[in-house]
């Protein structure tokens, strides 16, 4: 076979390259995930692997500037630049399938409006004055129900059932469609998935649809983020390059179904009996879980595809669930307000609040939502994906090793997750430490990090050292590493990453007050949607300016709220009906229209 053969560790994979394909165009080609967080541009230092065997070409600029001389002699490269002279043997570090903080729910039981029914049928034989076909058989045996035609499949496995079961089966009904004829009484066997397709993390539960019970959760990194980490990077994979499409849609259906079959082994299940799936995400993720082009999204006016929602046979996608099982993809509001947002308002029923309310989800598209006066207000910001640690020089998903807590008085005292020996630091993290380092007046209102020589005597010592200028810029030490790890600091650019992020979304709420005629103090809730909004203290994210100017008591967090909806319309049509309402009612305000955004988005961006 042509080219250079790449062996990928510890997956165990293998595939033959042409000589012109980087490390990681030859990961993507053998389906092995690399983190690029800047889609292979060369511009973020993410996709670190280590070369074990084999020869590599001389090291480019953009490596040059991302790794030490200690790096490069253990081998590390950048995937993106590395090329060989012939066959090489790569170690991909290895990393959490996704966030378990995603995974975490307030609900457990949810209540039942699933029109997806099982009735135990124990048939008339056939006899010499019964002649009927077995199909009519079987619906007759239904007592009237309007049955639609069977399909073709179902049809060929009725002999088969009815003669080895003794004419004793259970028919799975949804509605007026028989989805399966199965061998005795399974009537206690309903299971249905619940997705919530995150940019970053693909997230399932498991529900019981006969008792109304959530069984179980299962998360996975979302495989697309090979091609980076923002919509922008995908939607141009997409239109750019080659079956870019159907390899983002196939990357997403591998994550689904690896979650299905994990959760199916976990709870003792066959994947045959889940006969509905519903699905939510951003309006990117949504187009790219069905195979639909993105593309018109990437330019302005930013236009979808599709906004209403959709239900879609499992066998068209390639879940690997029941054949005939419905996949429900819930509505968009618009190009850049997705189902996850409908769900999440959904969920935390945004609509019922008696006075103004407000709930914002702090991800890297920052969306919006203000009700006020039986009104629906909603934004989308372009936050970037800093407060998912993305874009920062250490930056992290929240994973064992990450920083996830900063506190700053005469030293500084840290929370990593997992108690491990810190190696990054999460968007909770980041924040908090921009947060205490604002107080502790090492970074003044307008984000500059100042030098030793400005604080000299004005801080405590200990702080003092922990400032340094590198060729980067300045930065300040949050740990020091005891091993041959780098130390873990937040660098100047970081804190203008987090800057140009808490600016977005402040301005874009204050352009939502602005647009239903009132003003941060009418605000009788401030809700935090998202596993972010969870775990990032509302102390930190008020004094950097990130959210309007609110007591902190009406704040607050709700978890994953798109996953709670996503639950909740698989379990309920009513449910699913009341989400097609708010998504028809909201009035989206595109900020890009704005020009009053700007000057918002100039004052937002002090820590005052």
């Amino acid at each position: 076979m042509a080219g250079r053969k790449i062996i990928f560790h510890p997956e165990e994979k293998t595939i033959f390259a042409d000589e012109a394909n980087t490390v990681l165009e030859a990961s993507q080609k053998a389906g092995v995930s690399i983190e690029a967080t800047c889609g292979g541009r060369g511009t973020c230092g993410k996709c670190r692997v280590s070369i074990l065997h084999g020869q590599r070409e001389p090291l480019t600029k953009v490596e040059e500037n991302f790794l030490s001389a200690q790096d490069v002699e253990k081998g590390i490269a950048l995937a993106c630049q590395c090329r060989g002279y012939g066959d090489l043997e790569i170690l991909v570090p290895e990393k959490e399938n996704g966030s378990s903080r995603k995974v975490i729910l307030e609900t457990k039981t949810v209540p039942l409006d699933t029109d997806v029914k099982k009735e135990y049928l124990e048939l008339e034989k056939p006899h010499i004055h019964d002649f009927r076909p077995d199909e009519k058989r079987l619906i007759d045996a239904l007592k009237g129900k309007q049955i639609n035609s069977l399909q073709l499949d179902v049809l060929s496995s009725i002999p088969s059932f009815l003669r080895e079961n003794d004419f004793r089966v259970t028919a799975v009904l949804a509605g007026s469609e028989l989805l399966a004829v199965e061998a005795g009484d399974t009537r206690n066997k309903i299971y249905g998935v619940a997705f919530d397709i995150g940019t970053t993390t693909v997230v399932g539960y498991l529900l019981d649809l006969c008792q109304g019970l959530v069984l179980g959760a299962a998360s996975r990194t979302n495989k697309q983020s090979s091609y980076g980490a923002d919509v922008i990077s995908r939607i141009q994979f997409s239109d750019e390059q080659v079956n870019g499409l159907k390899c983002l849609q196939e990357n997403v259906m591998d994550v689904a179904n690896e979650i299905i079959q994990e959760l199916a082994q976990q709870n003792g299940i066959d994947t045959e009996t889940v006969y509905q799936v519903s699905v939510v995400g951003n309006t990117v993720m949504s187009h790219l879980f069905l195979g639909l082009s993105p593309a018109a999204l990437g330019k302005s006016p930013f236009i979808q595809v599709f906004s209403s929602m959709k239900v879609i046979p499992a066998k068209n996608l390639g879940l690997k669930v029941n054949y005939h099982a419905k996949v429900i993809v819930l509505p968009n509001i618009a190009g850049y307000v997705g189902s996850d947002t409908v769900a999440a308002l959904l969920a935390v029923g945004i609509d019922k609040n008696t006075g103004p309310a407000m709930m914002i989800d702090l991800g890297t598209n920052g969306e919006i939502a203000l009700t006020c006066e039986g009104k629906l207000y909603t934004c989308s910001t372009a936050a970037g994906p800093a407060f998912e640690g993305a874009h920062i020089y250490q930056g992290m998903r929240a994973t064992e090793g990450a920083i996830e807590k900063v506190r700053i008085d005469k030293t500084v005292n840290i929370s990593v997750i997992g108690n491990a020996v810190p190696s990054g630091i999460c968007g909770s993290g980041l924040i908090d430490g921009i947060s205490e380092l604002v107080k502790s007046g090492i970074i003044n209102k307008n984000g500059r990090m100042l030098p030793q020589k400005d604080l000299d005597g004005k801080i405590p010592e200990e702080l003092w050292h922990r400032l340094r200028m590198r060729d980067s810029g300045q930065e300040f030490v949050l740990h020091y590493s005891s091993t041959k790890q780098e130390d873990v600091v937040i660098t100047q650019r970081d804190v203008r990453e987090l800057q140009m992020a808490k600016a977005a979304v402040r301005a874009g709420a204050e352009i939502l007050l602005k647009e239903a005629g009132i003003e941060a103090k009418d605000l009788n809730t401030v809700k935090l949607a998202g596993a972010f909004g969870s775990f990032v203290r509302k102390e930190s994210i008020l004094s950097i300016g990130l959210l309007p100017r609110v007591d902190g008591q009406i704040v607050y967090p709700v978890g994953n709220a798109a996953g709670e909806g996503a639950i909740l319309a698989l379990a309920s049509e009513e449910k699913r009906q009341h989400a097609e309402y708010l998504a028809r009612k909201a009035t989206h305000v595109e900020l890009s229209l704005r020009p009053d955004f700007h000057t918002a988005f100039r004052d937002a961006c002090a820590f005052v």
